[in-house]
């Protein structure tokens, strides 16, 4: 499907690089979509049609935009959220994947990361959009009708199959969906024999091989972290930076971030920060989500058998620093 009312931005860069016989050229592309703007890079031959390419790759994150939003009236969790099936419904592919690495993760981190609160993210949502506090009742309602033990998943042959445990309880993968979408954009690219790309969705991002005679692609180092200000390089992995800088609550001098404790059902309120770098986005979108809640402790449980993963987090005052070398 194509959208040519969208704006697409066609930058190439005119530094020609040899590589196999063969000049490669950097072309830089950006849309809208999930709430944020996608930018997408990557080295290809001057005779491809580049902008079809980029096409592509966008075309498949408004897909899934249009499959995981619990805000555009027509995708498939809005409709899963309005419709509340008590009773097991098939489910798309994409969701189905979702939904099972989602309730995966959610066992792994002791359920501080939860896909089905949106009854508290909408809440909260809203409370950031009027500059309103909440009161105690409708958090005490809305953390009621939220938590992952409320939805169940099955797949029957080929067929992801989901249902609701309760009425009124809603889901939301602000925590994983960009994440996926990037992995889900870089596979497009993949098919399309381009191999030297990077996708971006602000607080996400995945890279694939090296660009032509550089060591991994650049990616902003966090002063918060990286105060000597060097340019770090990634390869055939995926960063994801989880705080809140941008959306929270300012209220009677405090600051209530985006981000909520599944547990308690509050915002976080210390300043938390992380910067999960792993195999995949999904991945990290998901344990940046949970590692900003999580105790220092809890965290190097979930990393202890998994050495590829590296977390840098502070909160407050506290830094904690794993498997960074």
């Amino acid at each position: 499907m194509r959208h040519h009312k969208w704006i697409v931005s066609v930058v190439l860069i005119n530094i020609v690089f040899l590589l196999n016989g063969h000049s490669d050229s950097l072309y830089n592309f950006s849309r809208p979509a999930m709430g944020t703007i996608y930018y997408v890079s990557f080295y290809a031959h001057k005779e491809v049609n580049a902008p079809l390419i980029a096409e592509k790759v966008f075309d498949r994150i408004q897909f899934l935009d249009y499959i995981l939003s619990d805000y555009k009236e027509k995708a498939e969790v809005y409709q899963l959220n309005i419709r509340q099936p008590l009773q097991w419904e098939s489910v798309s592919k994409e969701l189905g994947f979702v939904l099972k690495k989602s309730i995966q993760w959610s066992k792994i981190t002791g359920q501080y990361f939860d896909p089905a609160l949106g009854s508290l993210t909408h809440l909260w949502r809203r409370a950031r959009r009027r500059n309103e506090f909440p009161a105690d009742s409708m958090q005490t309602m809305a953390k009621n009708y939220s938590g992952i033990q409320y939805i169940a998943l099955r797949k029957k042959g080929k067929q992801y199959q989901f249902k609701f445990l309760k009425k009124g309880v809603k889901l939301d993968f602000g925590g994983i969906g960009k994440g996926y979408a990037v992995d889900e954009a870089l596979k497009t690219l993949k098919m399309q024999g381009v191999n030297k790309g990077m996708i971006s969705a602000g607080s996400s991002i995945t890279v694939s091989k090296a660009p032509p005679s550089k060591k991994g692609w650049s990616v902003a180092a966090d002063t918060i972290f990286f105060s000597d200000g060097a340019k770090r390089y990634i390869e055939n992995k995926s960063q994801s930076v989880s705080g809140d800088d941008q959306q929270y609550l300012e209220w009677e001098g405090k600051r209530y971030s985006h981000l909520l404790n599944p547990i308690t059902g509050k915002p976080l309120t210390n300043g938390a920060t992380c910067l999960v770098e792993g195999p995949n986005g999904l991945i990290t979108d998901a344990l940046g989500t949970a590692f900003s809640i999580m105790d220092f402790d809890e965290i190097r449980k979930v990393l202890r058998w998994r050495k590829s993963i590296r977390v840098l987090c502070k909160r407050d005052d506290n830094f904690f620093k794993a498997n960074w070398h």
